[in-house]
């Protein structure tokens, strides 16, 4: 494919992602194991310090097709008797010639309430969003009719942006929900060199949608030493939702594998390991609808490691925390 084609390529996805949340916000095909990169509430919530990391390559067999790296890190800590969590948040994602990324940090609060623990969380970070078109230039027969040229040069440019979530965790049951983007911040100015043609410019013009995720999931203890967790996440904006239920069994809390349906997608099919104390997970996704089906699927890696701390007073909380007072 050539230059010309690559750049018209990332140019049709971004036009894309001004109406979608797809490309934005990444559908982790492991999202319980790196969830904080969607909702900061669960920041601090399991014992030690944890450390996660994801890389996705989506619709492979596509040039120019979106290739994201995440690493979340979070610990608990006690404050004036109270317990809390932080964290933080690092990801980019290369698409062809636009490349995201985002510097973020958490912070959580945490709440016995009832059986279980009520978390609530904020995130406040950078996104750092640049384009690189080189230097195309199109032929006069290059533009369609009803298009006007544009620049595609565009300048780096950083916004702030704003995470918050609320979660609830039990002995059996978890849920939580969160808005991504709560500012919906603007995005794309445009420099002084390169133009292409586009329909409607004003379209790449915008902002990055405010997005809604809610996640559930409950483990079942059938026998020992197997267990099931089936699990749902809802993820939308206000143009558009995506559904994606997932079973996930787990052996001796050691090894895991499952599958997933994502409405409009296809299926994922995933599975995982603990390996002296590291946790490795792989998932591949295929595409049976949208522009996924083109490609070979989509891949997945997991890589997460726990690193264990002093303990709260464990007659008041099953979790581990740095105490600061």
């Amino acid at each position: 494919m050539s230059n010309t084609k690559t750049i018209l390529f990332t140019l049709s996805l971004l036009l894309c992602k001004a109406t979608a949340w797809a490309q934005w916000d990444v559908s982790l095909a492991q999202h319980w194991s790196i969830e904080g990169y969607y909702n900061p509430s669960v920041a601090g919530a399991t014992e030690g310090i944890r450390i996660s990391g994801a890389y996705q390559h989506r619709w492979s067999g596509i040039e120019g097709s979106p290739k994201t790296a995440i690493v979340t890190a979070d610990t608990p800590f006690r404050f004036i008797g109270k317990q809390h969590g932080m964290g933080m948040v690092v990801g980019t994602e290369i698409m062809g010639q636009k490349t995201n990324s985002l510097l973020a940090a958490q912070y959580a609060y945490r709440q016995k309430v009832g059986s279980g623990y009520l978390s609530a969380g904020i995130q406040a970070g950078i996104y750092q969003l640049a384009f690189d078109a080189g230097n195309l230039t199109l032929a006069n027969d290059s533009v369609a009719n009803n298009t006007v040229m544009i620049r595609t040069n565009f300048t780096d440019r950083s916004v702030f942006d704003f995470n918050a979530g609320l979660s609830w965790k039990g002995r059996h049951f978890f849920a939580d929900i969160s808005v991504m983007h709560l500012t919906s911040p603007w995005f794309y100015a445009q420099s002084d060199s390169t133009l292409v043609a586009v329909a409607n410019p004003d379209s790449i013009r915008r902002h990055i949608p405010r997005s809604y995720n809610f996640m559930a999931s409950y483990n079942i203890s059938l026998f020992y030493p197997l267990d099931i967790q089936p699990m749902i996440w809802v993820q939308g904006t206000n143009a558009t939702t995506q559904i994606r239920a997932t079973m996930r069994a787990i052996f001796r809390q050691k090894y895991s594998g499952g599958a997933s349906w994502v409405k409009n997608d296809g299926y994922v099919f995933f599975a995982g390991a603990l390996i002296r104390g590291v946790e490795i997970g792989y998932a591949y996704s295929l595409h049976t609808q949208g522009i996924g089906k083109q490609g070979n699927g989509s891949h997945e890696i997991y890589i997460g490691y726990r690193i264990p701390i002093d303990a709260f007073d464990k007659k008041s909380t099953p979790g581990k925390s740095i105490r600061l007072l």
